[in-house]
């Protein structure tokens, strides 16, 4: 993939690209989830790209673009905004993992005519009424728990939590030791900090679908995804085998029933219809 980047008064944002021969395919844009980067969609871009355009970035504080000055989920859509513009991009599919997610319901939110369909993968909803007063407490305290853990410590239990499988956890543990324990504590107070500032839900006007691992025990994800596709109807998929970075630990299985979702919600709706 060619890799390129965009720079902006917050830094550099780093992202990959490798377009389709067919100037018609949809496109996907793959994002990670905290303190891992793009190489967490290593066994999407070959299976996807074969009939879309696959864009994979590293957000700010992450990966290549660790040199950003700050981490907010409203400067990481406008980059992610940023990036399309450069490449003529103007409508996507979103893929996204953990506070990925939150990446993309808050792209979602300023540019929805954009949005040709979401995939969320271990992802949280924002809005205040998912959550009672006592959870979104508890969740600004996790980067606390995050600092208590020593050394190397952190960094294999952030793995753990992210990939059951041999290459699952590998990948994950990989990505996380290309960041310093500094680093890693850094992204987590950023983006905790500012896990509360869209306080309503976001409405999709596009095709969405829910993902989680069945051994997905990082934090409430698992729990908070269950209660957004109840009280929105999303469809949910439990991908079995799998913990919090379900993509990369059932990786064939996640590749199949995204597959088949966006075969059947977007690219059989460009197909014209035959006379009869």
């Amino acid at each position: 993939m060619d890799g390129k980047l965009i720079t902006s008064a917050h830094g550099a944002t780093y992202y990959w690209m490798e377009r389709n021969e067919n100037p018609e395919a949809p496109c996907i844009v793959f994002t990670h989830g905290i303190a891992v980067n793009h190489h967490a969609f290593d066994k999407q871009v070959p299976y996807f790209a074969r009939d879309y355009t696959v864009l994979t970035w590293d957000l700010p504080l992450h990966g290549r673009s660790r040199a950003d000055r700050e981490f907010t989920y409203a400067h990481a859509a406008e980059a992610l905004e940023a990036i399309l513009r450069r490449e003529g991009l103007t409508r996507v599919i979103l893929v996204g993992v953990g506070i990925g997610g939150y990446v993309c319901q808050e792209y979602a939110a300023r540019h929805p005519e954009q949005v040709q369909a979401f995939v969320g993968v271990g992802v949280m909803p924002f809005g205040d009424p998912f959550y009672s007063a006592a959870e979104m407490k508890q969740m600004r305290r996790v980067p606390l728990a995050v600092q208590r853990l020593p050394g190397r410590l952190l960094h294999i239990h952030l793995a753990r939590a992210r990939g059951m499988s041999g290459y699952g956890y590998h990948n994950a543990l990989a990505m996380l030791e290309q960041m310093s324990r500094k680093e890693i504590i850094h992204v987590f107070r950023e983006a905790f900090a500012d896990r509360f500032s869209r306080r309503e839900p976001v409405r999709f006007a596009c095709p969405v679908l829910l993902l989680v691992g069945a051994l997905d025990y990082e934090g409430k994800f698992a729990e908070f995804c269950r209660k957004w596709s109840e009280q929105s109807g999303y469809p949910m998929h439990v991908i079995p085998d799998a913990a919090h970075n379900a993509n990369a630990d059932n990786f064939d299985e996640f590749n199949d029933v995204a597959g088949k979702f966006l075969r059947r919600s977007v690219v059989a709706q460009r197909e014209p219809h035959s006379a009869g």
